[in-house]
């Protein structure tokens, strides 16, 4: 799970295939913004380590080695009663910002978490799976 309180403590291992899942599945990692279960909201990765993303939004998997990375991911949450108008965050506080350390052999579906009702929320990874 990302969290803005746990991302001080907390590395998540993700994994990634390059080129085909059967050629490199062992030395990548994919990140994963399919549709999510009802409780969560849909998230699209915006950066992968500084680099803006430009991608149709209908691409929804991204190969990436191992290591560590930093992903910054925008959250579709079109709901009023969950997302309040003035969220409380500190200026320049992007709450779809954090670190990530990704392990080759692995799938991590991602998506976007509420935390309150004032507009604050958090990536979170909903489900990991063997490539």
């Amino acid at each position: 799970m990302f969290s803005k309180g746990l991302i001080a403590g907390l590395t998540l291992m993700l994994v990634a295939a390059s080129g085909s899942a059967q050629e490199g599945a062992s030395d990548q990692a994919v990140l994963d913004f399919s549709k999510p279960p009802n409780q969560l909201y849909s998230a699209r990765l915006v950066s992968l380590d500084g680099k803006n993303v430009n991608a149709p939004i209908t691409k929804t998997s991204f190969w990436v080695e191992p290591g560590v990375h930093e992903i910054v991911v925008a959250a579709a949450i079109n709901n009023p009663m969950k997302v309040g108008s003035t969220p409380r965050r500190a200026a320049g506080d992007d709450p779809g910002k954090t670190t990530i350390e990704v392990v080759a052999g692995k799938r991590y579906k991602i998506a976007a978490m509420t935390t309150d009702n004032k507009g604050n929320w958090e990536p979170v990874v909903w489900k990991e799976e063997d490539l």
